[in-house]
């Protein structure tokens, strides 16, 4: 979903639980869970079935029916006196601080458009003479104010570029003459600017351990002076200077509320104006400084309201059913305010707002005690006890116990252990039950993800098995971080075997034989991010031990038993440095559609002991391997542009990969291979490969069925997208690339996105892929020759996401 459907679903699944709560009790809350935690649970509603006695389905038609009723109620008043103004920004569901310029002529706003979450925001300025907006900047969702001349605009934005990339808000300035960025603070979490009135000063908050504070910042010489200094967990917003400059209005929150306080720029006192139950917040002054503009919930619906200095009474602006937040006024004639609707929050105006003299109250949801008319009952008539939500509220977290300080000691989570069940065709010897593997996945991680770990085991019913561990580090480590390097390391295990059988040839017989291949790589790498957040250099090494093992057989002719033997035929040294660049556009479409660039450019020096015909010589006595010490260098890159076609769900993905071993040949065992379901799809893995190769692939990706909104057990079927591609390429060993014949292929694609149990993505994909041209290659060290092309190949998988490089 987008941001938006995310805060809906979490809002009404809140108040679903509410309502269960109280109508049915506590207790129907922890007997549901208890219900889901059986093995045999597939959905919520059985669950909530075998609690209340009622589908999840039928109860929640009945809640909605319930929220329909309560909600006709309470507005009822409204209808007859609403006060919304005129709406000049209604694209995007958040379109947010709207500002006028110092003129009036102009109106600065922050909008995430078309994107599908609020953190894809950018800065718009709206135009009233012409009627038209221009983007002006990306990646902002802070407040902003504009200088006094017009002529710049302020605001925060977050920024990975800083000693530990970590994700920090930073004041910067746009220029609107030469349409320029520039960048005021570094790593100082400062946000929501505002310029003083003589147009040299700047306010901000910013704050750490969970503090907030304001401060100030010198236009000129960037001198940074702290105003406040709460020290117990308070949060401060949204400051704004007086007309006159001696003194700033900003939100204060200590709890669940808000605030409006007023910090004196001489005395350094800070008095609050408003402080209710309500929440007060947003708060401007009048272009006189007599009254401040503000946002209250105070009826149960956010509105504007202004209040007066002298009288010290607050009167109502507006009268919405949805909220009124973040206003402005250009002088005393028009009030803009970003008002929050069925479909998100727009922009709206108001021309000469006046305070409403008798507005119509919306009843709050406390003053109708929510589920009165159907009472704290069940059906049953029984009445449940319920929890004192009210006292819950009223904490008081100022007051604490008196803790030692004691140094921090790495904690990790509980193990996690995940069966699954895998259908692996690898071996394509193995059938019926031999293709299916149970596994477990188990991990654990520091509690600041400093380190830990993520380990699997598969096993089949001949023996085969797949296994790995990786421990991460991402810790300090001595030396590299005093000259600012932050490295995340990694120590990785990987183990496979297949099984196989072959036959020996000798004289006068051919013996049936079991062969078992055991693969064993240890890996150590390094991650620095280098240059920007999008860019990334790893460095690793990687030992490998390949040895297969051949089973205990009998000779013919003489009945003698040959013990089982292994042949260890590759010891695998490789070091290698990767550069990887990856930015993607986030949507809620971007696994299944992505769009974006991915650049990875890779180079490894290999050093081995191999022995590809199991050759052996004498040596003291002993049956040594006879191994070949091949060296040499490898290059290999991949570049994938994927881009919006006009139709916004469209796109045009083109993907280019080149790799060559440099040098002269070596073994085909370590060819590039470039078929299968990661490259080439109309022909198998090892039916491309070489020493060097050339790769492109344009596909055409758009939505089949986008909102299926259907489940099925314990599955969600969210969206289906369709795919057509075609790929061209080759691999070669000997001669250039222009002596090549270019195999060529084309194919389907259908990407299903799935959530199993509501939360966990699981992406099922079909290809279908048809070989264009048709070619014979002889099998390694053998006679037998091989054909491929003019066939269709298919794919089918289950996994965590659909991308594969």
């Amino acid at each position: 979903k987008t941001s938006l459907g995310n805060e809906a679903s979490y809002n009404a699944g809140f108040a679903f639980v509410r309502y269960i709560a109280q109508k049915y009790g506590d207790d129907k809350l922890a007997e549901i869970s208890r219900n889901l935690s059986k093995i045999t649970a597939m959905t919520i509603d059985g669950a909530i079935e075998k609690a209340i006695g009622k589908s999840g389905g039928v109860l929640y038609e009945e809640w909605k029916e319930f929220l329909r009723k309560d909600y006709d109620a309470r507005t009822f008043s409204l209808k007859d006196n609403i006060v919304t103004g005129t709406i000049v920004a209604d694209v995007g569901f958040a379109n947010f601080y709207p500002t006028f310029s110092p003129d009036g002529s102009k109106l600065a706003y922050v909008s995430n458009k078309q994107a599908d979450y609020f953190a894809l925001s950018s800065i718009y300025v709206y135009d009233f003479k012409s009627k038209t907006e221009k983007l002006l900047q990306s990646g902002v969702r802070s407040n902003l104010t504009w200088s006094i001349d017009g002529k710049k605009i302020y605001y925060a934005k977050h920024s990975r570029d800083n000693a530990h990339w970590s994700n920090l808000m930073d004041l910067y300035v746009y220029d609107l003459g030469e349409e320029k960025e520039t960048r005021i603070t570094h790593s100082l979490r400062a946000n929501a600017p505002s310029v003083s009135p003589d147009g040299k000063t700047l306010v901000f908050i910013a704050g750490s351990d969970g503090t907030l504070n304001l401060f100030t910042l010198s236009i000129d010489d960037s001198n940074v002076r702290q105003l406040t200094r709460f020290t117990n967990g308070e949060q401060v917003y949204n400051p704004k200077w007086s007309p006159d400059g001696k003194n700033i209005v900003f939100d204060y929150s200590i709890k669940d509320g808000r605030d409006i306080a007023l910090f004196s720029v001489e005395s350094g006192d800070v008095e609050f104006i408003l402080a209710s139950p309500h929440d007060e917040r947003n708060a401007i002054f009048t272009q006189d400084g007599s009254k401040i503009i503000y946002s209250s919930d105070k009826t149960g619906i956010f509105n504007v309201y202004q209040y007066d200095f002298i009288t010290k009474e607050s009167s109502q602006l507006t009268n919405v059913l949805g909220g009124a937040f973040m206003p402005s006024m250009n002088g005393d004639h028009q009030l803009a305010f970003s008002s929050y609707t069925s479909d998100g929050y727009k922009i709206a105006i108001i021309d000469n707002p006046q305070p409403l003299s008798n507005p119509s109250v919306y009843v709050k949801q406390e003053e109708t005690s929510f589920v009165s008319a159907e009472r704290l009952s069940s059906d049953n008539g029984a009445t449940t006890q319920q929890k004192d939500w009210q006292a819950l509220r009223s904490y008081d977290d100022s007051q604490y116990p008196q803790y030692e300080d004691t140094p921090y000691k790495n904690t990790t989570t509980s193990l996690t252990l995940v069966p699954f069940i895998r259908v692996d065709n690898y071996n394509p010897k193995n059938k019926g039950i031999d293709v299916v593997k149970l596994g477990l996945y188990g991990f654990s991680y520091d509690v600041l993800d400093h380190y830990g770990f993520f380990a699997g085991a598969a096993i089949n019913k001949t023996g085969e098995r797949d296994l790995f561990f990786i421990f991460d580090y991402r810790g300090q480590v001595p030396g590299l971080s005093h000259i600012g390097l932050e490295p995340n390391l990694s120590l990785e295990v990987y183990n496979i075997t297949r099984k196989t059988d072959s036959y020996i040839s000798l004289p006068l017989d051919t013996i049936p034989v079991n062969i078992s291949y055991n693969l064993i790589q240890f890996d150590v790498a390094m991650k620095q991010k280098f240059l920007s957040e999008a860019s990334e250099v790893e460095l690793r090494y990687s030992h490998s031990r390949y040895d297969a093992s051949i089973g205990s057989f009998i000779l013919p002719e003489s009945n003698a038993l040959i013990p089982a033997f292994s042949s260890l035929y590759l010891v695998g040294n490789d070091i290698s440095a990767t550069w990887r660049y990856e930015k993607n556009g986030q949507s809620r479409t971007q696994e299944i559609n992505p769009i974006g660039r991915k650049i990875r450019l890779r180079y490894d020096y290999e050093f081995h002991k191999f022995n590809p015909t199991s050759d052996y010589e004498i040596s003291n006595g002993l049956l040594v391997p006879k191994y070949q010490k091949p060296t040499f260098h490898r290059l290999e890159l991949s570049w994938r542009e994927q881009s919006k076609l006009p139709g916004w769900k469209h796109t045009l993905s083109a993907h280019l990969r080149s790799g060559s071993i440099l040098g002269p040949p070596v073994d085909s065992f370590f060819d590039f291979y470039i078929g299968g379901l990661a490259g080439m799809k109309g022909y198998p893995f090892y039916s491309l490969g070489g020493n060097e190769y050339l790769f492109t692939n344009l596909t055409y990706r758009f939505p089949v069925w986008e909102n299926i909104d259907l489940r099925f057990l314990h599955l969600y079927f969210d969206k289906l997208y369709g795919a057509i591609y075609g790929d061209v390429g080759t691999a070669w060993t000997d001669g250039g690339v222009r002596g090549q014949k270019f195999k060529r292929d084309a194919g389907v694609e259908l990407r299903l996105e799935t959530f199993s149990f509501y939360s966990y993505p699981t992406r099922i994909f079909f290809n279908a892929t048809y070989g264009f041209d048709q070619f014979t290659r002889p099998v390694r060290d053998t006679q037998l020759l091989v054909t491929y092309g003019k066939e269709w190949s298919y794919h089918f998988g289950v996994l965590f996401g659909f991308e594969f490089d």
